[in-house]
């Protein structure tokens, strides 16, 4: 069907319209959204969000191309949901490391102290490979836990472990060094 039959469709408010545009361009958002997300599950929301997000834009915009609005409305609604996951991931891990300090000064505080960011160099100088690249995955790349477990080809259990002994281990590197924790 023509994109501006299926448009016409949008503005008589059949839901047929809706059929159609996942017919004629479902795979195509799904390419955009896992594109950016990587994750099925998540692409697959983003693309029915979409929908409806269109389904609610039209009426009152006419789009001269369907495909393009479409299209801009999955990146822009992938690029949210991937700033959301990235964003409830490094809280996750600043809360991970605030039990390291124990003053009122935030981790991101801390962190950016050339002192502290020397001794974390160190620290990880001192570590064993696995241990140095599952840490720096984590808190550097801000990798998830099952991410850095696929990567590493260890089990999620054997990751969670090696993060907690390594911010053991930090800790009592730091205090040795002189460091409030």
């Amino acid at each position: 069907m023509e994109d501006t039959k299926i448009i016409e469709l949008f503005f008589s408010r059949s839901e047929e319209g809706l059929a159609e545009v996942e017919r004629k361009y479902g795979a195509l958002c799904g390419r955009i959204a896992y594109g950016i997300l990587s994750n099925r599950e998540d692409a697959e929301e983003c693309v029915s969000s979409s929908y409806i997000k269109l389904w609610n834009a039209i009426p009152p915009k006419r789009p001269e191309s369907l495909c393009g609005y479409l299209c801009r409305i999955v990146r822009n609604t992938a690029l949210n949901a991937y700033d959301a996951v990235r964003r409830r991931s490094a809280h996750e891990q600043a809360e991970e490391l605030s039990e390291l300090f124990s003053d009122k000064e935030t981790v991101e505080q801390r962190y950016d102290s050339g002192r502290i960011s020397a001794l974390i160099n160190e620290f990880l100088g001192s570590c064993k490979r696995k241990n140095r690249i599952v840490f720096t995955a984590r808190y550097f790349y801000n990798m998830s836990v099952n991410d850095i477990a696929d990567n590493t080809g260890m089990s999620v259990s054997a990751v969670k472990s090696s993060l907690l002994r390594s911010r053991k281990a930090l800790k009592s590197f730091l205090e040795e060094k002189g460091v409030e924790v």
